[in-house]
């Protein structure tokens, strides 16, 4: 694989029964549902993966089963399987790209190493993304959310070096800094994904030259986020400059209906909220591992009716189409 496909990637959580134990029923489930809607692909393994929670061979096992429930056919409909790699070290990080490839992951998702957050400069994190990528079997994609990696903000000039490299091939940057995800979109070479990390500012995203979301929300409402980015493409194709633009308003205003409820799995929450989420909407969800917290029952119930909220927002729009 040598680029992306445009799009939107849910990254999925990593499910858990009443022991603790990796649910994999559950989350095969969960990915069968996901793939009944135009999603590019799937993230294993990310920060709503709860990766550090898991251990090595946990990681393999959910890697083999999101594998399995995408199929391993190569045409055009292919969904994507990207799998989080990283390690606080870089041979740990090689190594387990080694194993995501193994086990079935078309690309790596690798976040800076922060272990030692202050001595993490420009040199030293260039020479760690660069001997991974010299030596994984899968091309990655630089993970920059600083909110995860001890204030780490990977720096624009930083990854536009990095996307010389010919086996890495995007970023998924959740830090919001839509005039950085502009400059990296217009000074990396063609085909270079470049990600919004949430579905909050998918649209701005897109305005500035992005491919695409690496979106916690769309787990709950994956029709609606690949939606936003739908209507946005069709501005491309449309006939008129008057339908490019209701295609623009239209998409605007399905982004700003679906944040309430990304704020609710993201900022808000987190990976307890997108598995109260889950819970409330489809049934299943579970708990994250310790040292996480589930939501308080009340806390739980908010994302129903914020679920409820944006089913009716929505369909209202469509209505007015």
């Amino acid at each position: 694989m040598t680029s992306l496909p445009g799009g939107i990637f849910p990254p999925i959580p990593t499910f858990f029964d009443d022991q603790g134990e990796v649910d994999l029923p559950t989350l095969t489930r969960h990915v069968t549902w996901l793939l009944e809607f135009p999603l590019a692909g799937i993230l294993a393994l990310g920060s709503n993966g709860e990766a550090m929670h898991l251990n090595d061979v946990e990681r393999v096992a959910v890697i083999r089963t999101v594998r399995e429930a995408i199929g391993t056919n190569q045409g055009p409909a292919r969904r994507v399987l990207l799998a989080g790699t990283a390690d606080f070290a870089t041979r740990g990080t090689i190594a387990r790209c080694r194993a995501a490839a193994e086990a079935g992951a078309d690309a790596a998702v690798v976040l800076p190493p922060f272990a030692f957050p202050t001595q993490m400069s420009p040199a030293a994190l260039r020479t760690h993304f660069l001997a991974v990528a010299d030596a994984s079997p899968l091309p990655l994609l630089i993970y920059n959310m600083p909110a995860n990696a001890a204030n780490l903000d990977l720096s624009a000039e930083l990854i536009i070096e990095l996307a010389r490299h010919p086996n890495i091939i995007g970023v998924k940057d959740s830090s919001g800094q839509v005039a950085k995800m502009a400059r990296i979109a217009a000074e990396t070479p063609p085909g270079f994904a470049v990600l919004a990390g949430s579905g909050s500012f998918l649209v701005p995203a897109l305005s500035v030259g992005g491919t695409g979301a690496i979106a916690a929300v769309a787990n709950v409402i994956p029709d609606l986020t690949c939606g936003v980015y739908d209507l946005w493409q069709r501005r491309f194709s449309a006939a008129t400059v008057a339908a490019a633009q209701a295609h623009e308003v239209a998409a605007q205003r399905l982004q700003a209906q679906i944040i309430p409820l990304n704020q609710f799995v993201t900022a808000t929450y987190g990976v307890a909220g997108l598995k109260a989420a889950l819970r409330e909407v489809r049934g299943y969800g579970g708990e994250p591992r310790p040292p996480l917290l589930p939501l308080r029952e009340a806390e739980a119930h908010a994302a129903h009716d914020l679920y409820a909220a944006v089913r009716a927002t929505s369909a209202e729009q469509m209505a007015q189409q």
